[in-house]
């Protein structure tokens, strides 16, 4: 009997904007005086998605929440801070789970940014696993009780609570690396599992008056249905600035640092092809206008606060170390810089023709076979079934770079071509991976 895989749904998301507590309110208000509620997001998304493999059922979920930013003089960049949880689990008479895995990319304007996350033990954590048990409680438990409560909705009966799975968290991981504007971290199992969950704080370091874009996505890999991503999702970071006296005409295209207490930006007109520089001294938040530091809602902590307030804010121990180190008397914190989840389909390239849309079913799967390979390949000790998912994903990695410069090199009038080149796609990869034609 041939054994088939079911992609029940296309992956759902749902963006939850937290509503603030009174106590929160009046904190974000009158910062001196009350803490902040630093475990609640300034906003989340979730996602869940679910596949069904030979009487086995398939769940993954996920959960990304913003949690304010703050600013670095030594970098002269806003820090965004992130928490982002993922939750699998699998039903029926096999486990399922061999590998979970968490990327983290930048897919707009990075060299404006970049992705940073620590070693410390608080900053990762999943189970099961082995390795030490930091108190998560205080920086995990909004995301990864919206994570639980999305696997569950989707139909999974999940193997742990929120208090549970955060008292089940190990500081562990088994593969990682961080290419440029990225970060990868994966967990492996043998024997396969039926249930996991993980916990990841990262930061992205934005330029002032820069916007940039990432991707986040969790994913769990087995055999059969080799990859169950719980949703690919794309946000937004919008840093502000100083302000320039240039006319509209004027945009800035670089910005270097001339000496060590002046930086110059580069302006060029877009009109007549001509450039100016405007002069900034030593900027920072407090510069900005009354109006726009309750716009970001900045809080100014002072030197004599900010061991109480970095506790309450649970502010990242890179910052407090630059801070601790540093000569300035004013920590900068922002509660509502404009930070939002982008559509896929407003960054998907244009599907208005035929064409467009077999790249796009292209490129899809050879983002499909690259993840399968990367993450089967990063097991310490493959065994035989491994070692075929990779073959057989290299294979469809030739086939797809391929199908896709035939594709690119067609007429979008020859509609022979293009039906042809989707019946070899066809023939190749099994139908439950393409989600058009």
């Amino acid at each position: 009997m041939k054994t088939v895989a079911i992609n029940r749904s296309n992956s759902f998301k749902h963006r939850t904007i937290i509503t603030l507590l009174i106590t929160s309110l009046l904190s974000f208000l009158f910062f001196g005086n009350q803490a902040f509620a630093y475990d609640q997001p300034v906003s989340t998304t979730e996602s869940s998605n679910s596949t069904y493999w030979s009487f086995n059922d398939v769940y993954a979920a996920s959960s990304i929440g913003y949690m304010g930013a703050e600013w670095s003089s030594a970098r002269h960049a806003w820090a965004f801070n992130y928490r982002y949880s993922g939750t699998g689990s699998s039903s029926g008479p096999d486990d399922m789970i061999r590998i979970a895995a968490m990327e983290i990319e930048g897919t707009s304007n990075t060299s404006n940014m970049a992705i940073w996350t620590s070693n410390d033990a608080k900053y990762i954590g999943s189970a099961p696993a082995s390795g030490t048990n930091p108190d998560y409680s205080d920086i995990a438990t909004a995301v990864v009780d919206l994570a639980i409560t999305a696997i569950n909705r989707k139909g999974a009966s999940y193997l742990w609570t929120t208090a549970g799975l955060i008292s089940a968290f190990r500081s562990h991981v088994d593969s990682s690396s961080s290419p440029q504007n990225s970060i990868w971290r994966q967990w492996n199992w043998s024997p396969d599992i039926s249930n996991t969950g993980q916990f990841f704080w990262f930061i992205v370091d934005v330029e002032p008056n820069q916007t940039v874009q990432i991707s986040n996505n969790y994913m769990l890999l087995g055999p059969g249905y080799e990859l169950l991503e719980a949703g690919k999702g794309y946000r937004n970071l919008n840093a502000p600035g100083p302000e320039t006296s240039s006319t509209s005409t004027f945009t800035t295209t670089s910005t270097s640092t001339l000496g060590s207490d002046t930086e110059y930006q580069f302006l060029e007109d877009s009109e007549l092809g001509t450039s100016t520089i405007t002069k900034v001294i030593d900027w920072n938040p407090g510069m900005m206008s009354q109006e726009d530091k309750e716009k970001y809602g900045i809080e100014e902590i002072s030197r004599e606060n900010f061991a109480k307030r970095a506790e309450e804010l649970d502010i990242s121990s890179r910052s407090v170390e630059e801070f601790n180190n540093s000569g300035e008397e004013v920590f900068y914190y922002a509660h509502n810089l404009i930070e939002y989840e982008v559509n896929p389909s407003e960054i998907e390239p244009n599907a208005n023709s035929e064409k467009n849309v077999l790249i796009g079913e292209i490129n899809k799967n050879l983002e499909r076979s690259e993840l399968i390979t990367r993450a089967f390949s990063n097991l310490e000790y493959p065994n035989e079934e491994d070692l075929t998912i990779i073959e057989k994903h290299k294979g469809n990695l030739e086939f797809l770079k391929d199908l896709l410069k035939r594709a690119q090199s067609i007429s979008e009038s020859n509609t022979k071509a293009i039906d042809g080149l989707w019946k070899e796609l066809r023939n190749e990869i099994p139908k439950e991976n393409l989600t058009s034609h």
